[in-house]
């Protein structure tokens, strides 16, 4: 695997602290700091889930009463990344429920359990697609690094780099194995692309969280939808993309490909796919399009916003953008047409 070879808890790291500079410079503000932690590998989620399963909670207390200091410092740490792994999953643990019993002002152990288990054990278990996730009152985002670096890889395979032929810097166009509808423009020197590839999307699973964190939604695919798209918008904006023409000229590449896309929801019905009311009559197709269309919509939304916008404010951008609905963007992607 080309991920291998790279850094990527460095590249995360760097990642990281590029999206809290850009969000400081375009004026986007989310209530209070955001701890991010790396899970080493999704292996660990059945472990945490054994420990926390057969923890005892009077022992538990005792530890909880002597905690370190400098574990306290570790893992309420806004500056820096938390990584969990195997040899401190139990550090993490003990660390974990103290901090939230100070956020959500409980001495239960049982229930803070019970939320670690609900909010992050369980869904990045049962979504085997997802390298990242985000608890919005904790605060925290879950990177999970063997799938990005999975994704990464793909991303690569994907790029067909073979084909791809630069004497210089150069805008190319880049697709995420999680996006199959469009492609991301990418600006490279051509001196590492595996690296700019990787940190490319990298920032987009970042963005795609701290997303979450932005908009304030019920409806999990009302969330997805809107995090997809401030998740494209920012990233062209944080890497200044939009002075280059043949970033405009993918963006509307990227709108006639969306066109074709909606046609399905037009016709299956947007709700109906996203609620499985037609599972029964054509299962596999209402299954495969159940999962990515928040994300896929968001994203062909985000492309129609910059194509409409000479200058883009990204401040005006997060406000439209949180009170957009798929089914809005369904209507509004059938019926623009690209400038010229």
């Amino acid at each position: 695997m080309v991920a291998n070879k790279l850094d990527l808890v460095d590249i995360i790291r760097r990642s990281y602290k590029k999206c809290r500079e850009y969000l400081k410079r375009a004026g986007i503000e989310i209530e209070g700091d955001i701890r991010l932690r790396v899970l080493e590998s999704s292996d660990l989620l059945q472990e945490l889930y054994d420990m926390i399963k057969t923890s005892d909670i009077n022992k538990l207390k005792q530890e909880l009463n002597t905690i370190d200091k400098s574990l306290l410092e570790k893992i309420s740490n806004y500056d820096d990344i938390y990584i969990i792994k195997k040899e401190n999953l139990r550090e993490f643990y003990i660390g974990e429920i103290y901090l939230l019993m100070r956020i959500y002002n409980i001495d239960d152990i049982n229930i803070l359990n019970d939320n670690i288990l609900k909010h992050v054990v369980l869904p990045i278990k049962e979504r085997e697609h997802v390298d990242g996730l985000s608890l919005l009152r904790a605060k925290e985002i879950y990177i999970i690094e063997d799938r990005l670096e999975k994704h990464i890889d793909e991303a690569l395979k994907l790029s067909r780099l073979d084909s791809i032929n630069i004497s210089g810097p150069s805008i190319i166009k880049v697709k995420s194995p999680l996006s199959a509808v469009i492609d991301i423009p990418l600006y490279t020197k051509g001196e590492n692309i595996e690296k700019d590839i990787a940190e490319f999307y990298t920032s987009n699973v970042m963005l795609h969280e701290i997303g979450h964190h932005i908009v304030n939604k019920k409806r999990w695919d009302d969330v997805e939808f809107s995090a997809s798209a401030l998740q494209y918008i920012m990233y062209i904006d944080m890497h200044d993309l939009l002075k280059y023409p043949e970033t405009h000229k993918i963006i509307k590449e990227n709108i006639i490909e969306c066109k074709k896309y909606v046609v399905t929801f037009a016709l299956l019905g947007y709700r109906m796919v996203i609620e499985g009311s037609l599972q029964s009559l054509l299962k596999n197709v209402v299954n495969e399009l159940k999962i990515g269309a928040p994300d896929e919509l968001g994203e062909c939304y985000a492309n129609i916003i910059i194509d409409r916008n000479k200058n883009l404010n990204i401040k005006d951008v997060v406000e439209e953008v949180k009170k957009l609905t798929p089914l809005h963007a369904i209507r509004e992607i059938i019926l623009y047409e690209p400038k010229r």
